[in-house]
């Protein structure tokens, strides 16, 4: 593993999973893309509130399947916020999961977003 990938595991939550049935997709979300959005979960959270302040959308004073469908609908029509989350997660890649994301990268965009929209929606009432 080159230097930068060693480093950056090395700062990662180790999480259990068990790939033994799993596709190469699944084995990447499991042991690349959930350690590196349990890492950056503070972020992920503080750049949706300050979105949310800088565009004036009153998240607080919705309901809670209004607020999933805000969430869902903010990653549907808003590419510059899409692309700064993605952003946010590929930073933190080795070369190698880099390589593999380029060769895979609408399947593992797709699976990145489904995990963002689901940990901010799992976390909407830690949202002010």
């Amino acid at each position: 593993m080159d230097t930068r990938g060693k480093q950056i595991k090395s700062i990662l939550p180790k999480i259990q999973s068990d790939n033994t049935s799993a596709s190469v997709n699944e084995t990447f979300q499991n042991e690349t893309l959930r350690p590196i959005l349990k890492f950056q979960n503070e972020i992920i959270l503080q750049y949706f509130e300050q979105f949310i302040i800088e565009n004036k959308i009153e998240f607080v004073l919705l309901k809670h399947h209004l607020k999933v469908t805000q969430i869902n609908n903010l990653f549907k029509t808003n590419i510059q916020f899409k692309q700064f989350y993605l952003g946010l997660i590929v930073a933190l890649f080795s070369l190698n999961d880099f390589q593999f994301y380029t060769q895979n990268k609408k399947e593992i965009n797709k699976r990145i977003i489904s995990m963002l929209i689901e940990r901010l929606c799992s976390q909407i009432e830690n949202i002010k």
